[in-house]
């Protein structure tokens, strides 16, 4: 027989996504009820829950942080701390909420483990699992870019919920008061220690003082030194002014000297000479008598006895003055000799005060220490009392940094649970489980549910698709009969034609109908295939060729044994013989007979290639049911005499591998099918699933219908 070449898969237009839409598509389209029920049963558990569960009240309290601490009293040295510093704030915020605070709280309200929703039992409950429960519903959070911090509180009972935000700000304030108070006490504690401390060290400073002063006589040092310095400044001045004139006198007693033989000319042009106050006096007499010549040459003549007077006197001047320079000359050694032992009183003078100073200053040293440490001693002592006294004011002053801004509210109404967002949520959910098991039983069916998931998988293409058919139904083998308006009569014709359009009439005529196991409805398949063809007008034998499980007759005839296949091919009688007419005009059978003994010997000779040969002379087509492959290996002995193999396969239940390894029996047998029919779609998903291979509604009122339907 003649072999068809087999099929390449068939590209889906979404392949290039590695995705199948559509298989995803008809996938939950097929478990749609699964997905409602699950949507139904979440938000039944949603209501549920909001009718039990119990509800929760809510209250908040907003406080304001000051942007600093209020100054009452100057404490230099102590920096005030900065409330608007984000670090700050946020240790504020942790403050508030933490399990201490909580605890406080909880204590402070007398409350139960039955408030906080914990169910009684005898062990009682720990400080742990208490505050668990409590964090819950106390929230305290920062409000971002201001100084505001908000206190949420949420309980069963609404006044709770109230008393709670409220009890917990009014615990921070009085442990901050508290922690205040007790710093404040070990500060002043603290301060009395250190000021008795520098009081007695002062005390004892101030002695050694003292005692240093008797010992050396310093009560006024101070003002000694101070006279001292003064001596040692004016000495210094003295002694300067001694050396200039003893230098000065050194240098016109040595000219004096050099000068020999005493000239009142000469001796006048030594500075001691002439600044002597008896020669001073003399210059300036003289200097008034030229002066009066002067005036008397230009009134008089030189011979004029007051001019001739006047010279006189001037000439005894003038020999007074050099009688004067001369005395002044003798005198020079006298002063030099004066002014040199002036110079050297005063530089003894001045290194007794030297040593006087030194003296002083040996005994300020020690001085000058013990009195800084008095001073010290005494100025520390002065502070810590200061210091003292303003921690005794401030611990009474109110430290509180924030203030209430808006109180906290009892509720109206419960914030928990809600009831819509919480049915929503929950049939979201029972939607989202719903598809999510929908694509689990997807994943884990492994038979074939649509035809273009058959043909991409087997690589044949699709001869016919046929819709599910109720068990209970009447007649339901020959349905094409009994309903041939039906979607299922329309399949077969659909059936009919695909297989007439792979040869001509002397091509294909012997057609075998098999599956890959029992139960897939191949001899359905084969019975109302068989039945159209006679509805065409050829003369069609079906034959049973299912030796073992013969069914043919069940669904034509009654259950009487009648000769049949078995009895022709061990040539027991003739093909007239065996053939039996059916209603249906056209329509004639060969059941399997006789059940015999070994129907795969039976098979495999040549009386079935004999029989096939004969009924083609008589008959147009030959339609086989034979028994599915897998299970016996007789429809592998038949495929050789026949023209054409179909494969039915039950849609939703046949196993893929089971399938595709029927393909590849047949295959390697030498009869590769020619196509594949997908029995027992699912009839409310089946238009979807194979719309362009069956007529679906189409059918219904339209061929061979009454004229009324």
């Amino acid at each position: 027989m003649e072999q068809t070449q087999p099929m390449q898969p068939v590209e889906t237009l979404d392949a290039g996504w590695g995705i199948n839409f559509e298989e995803i598509y008809h996938a939950l389209r097929e478990r749609v009820w699964l997905i409602v029920a699950c949507a139904l049963i979440g938000s039944l558990l949603g209501a549920m829950y909001c009718w039990f569960a119990p509800k929760l009240y809510w209250s908040r309290t907003t406080i304001q942080v000051d942007s600093s601490q209020r100054k009452v009293v100057n404490l230099e040295g102590v920096t005030q701390e900065d409330l608007s510093n984000l670090d700050t704030l946020k240790t504020i915020e942790q403050s508030l909420a933490s399990r201490t605070m909580l605890w406080n709280t909880y204590n402070a309200l007398n409350m139960t483990p039955k408030d906080l929703g914990l169910r009684e039992r005898k062990q009682p409950y720990s400080e742990k699992e208490i505050l668990d429960r409590f964090e819950w519903w106390v929230q305290v959070k920062l409000v971002r870019g201001t100084r505001l911090i908000t206190i949420d509180a949420e309980a069963q009972d609404r006044v709770l919920a109230k008393q709670i935000s409220e009890m917990l700000v009014n615990q921070y304030i009085r442990s901050n008061m508290e922690q205040r108070l007790e710093i404040a006490k070990q500060a002043t504690g603290f301060l009395v220690e250190e000021a008795e401390r520098l009081r007695v060290k002062a005390e004892k400073a101030e002695q050694s003082l003292q005692e240093y002063k008797e010992k050396n006589q310093a009560v006024s040092l101070d003002d000694s030194q101070n006279i001292v310095l003064d001596d040692l400044k004016n000495l210094n001045q003295k002694l300067t002014t001694a050396r200039s004139e003893r230098l000065k006198l050194e240098a016109d007693f040595g000219q004096v000297q050099k000068l020999g033989k005493k000239s009142a000319q000469d001796l006048l042009a030594i500075a001691s000479v002439a600044n002597s106050p008896s020669v001073v006096e003399i210059k300036k007499r003289v200097a008034e008598q030229e002066g009066q010549l002067a005036n008397l040459n230009q009134r008089y003549l030189p011979k004029h006895p007051k001019y001739i007077q006047a010279q006189s006197e001037l000439k005894e001047l003038q020999d007074a003055l050099g009688r004067a320079a001369i005395v002044a000359a003798d005198s020079l050694g006298t002063a030099f000799n004066s002014a040199k032992d002036a110079e050297q009183k005063f530089e003894q003078a001045l290194k007794e005060r030297e040593q006087k100073l030194l003296e002083l200053n040996k005994i300020a040293i020690p001085y000058n220490t013990l009195a800084r440490e008095v001073q010290s001693s005494r100025a520390m002592y002065d502070a810590v009392l200061t210091r003292l006294k303003e921690t005794d004011v401030t611990k009474n002053v109110d430290q509180v940094n924030f203030r209430v801004v808006e109180p906290p509210f009892v509720a109206d109404k419960w914030i928990l649970p809600k009831v819509k967002v919480d049915v929503i949520l929950t049939l979201i959910g029972g939607l989202v489980a719903g598809v999510g098991i929908a694509f689990v039983l997807n994943a884990m069916d492994n038979s074939f549910k649509t035809v273009d998931q058959a043909e991409r998988i087997l690589a044949l293409p699709a001869i016919g698709a046929v819709p599910k058919v109720e068990e209970t139904m009447e007649g339901k083998d020959l349905l094409i009969l009994r309903e041939p308006h039906g979607a299922v009569a329309e399949a077969f014709r659909t059936l009919r034609t695909s297989l007439s359009l792979l040869g001509g009439d002397n091509e294909k005529r012997v057609f075998l109908f098999t599956s890959a196991v029992p139960g897939e409805g191949k001899s359905f398949s084969s019975v109302n295939y068989a039945v159209s063809l006679a509805q065409q007008g050829l003369r069609t034998l079906l034959v049973d060729a299912d030796l073992r499980l013969p069914t043919i007759a069940k669904k034509l005839f009654d259950n009487g044994v009648h000769p049949g296949l078995s009895d022709i091919i061990a040539k027991q009688i003739r093909l007239e013989e065996c053939v039996r007419n059916h209603e249906i005009e056209n329509l004639s059978v060969v059941t399997a007979g006789n059940r015999a003994p070994n129907p795969a010997e039976l098979l495999s000779g040549k009386g079935f290639g004999e029989f096939v040969q004969q009924a083609l002379l008589k008959y147009d087509r030959i339609v086989i049911d034979s028994a599915p492959v897998h299970a016996v290996a007789d429809t592998l002995l038949l495929i050789k005499y026949v023209h054409a193999t179909c494969l039915v396969v039950h849609s939703g239940k046949t196993p893929r591998r089971a399938v595709a390894r029927a393909v590849m029996k047949l295959a390697e047998a030498g009869s590769r099918p020619v196509g594949f029919i997908l029995n027992r779609l699912p009839p409310h998903g089946g238009a979807s699933y194979y719309y362009y291979y069956s007529a679906g509604e189409y059918g219904k009122g339209v061929y061979g219908a009454p004229a009324n339907a």
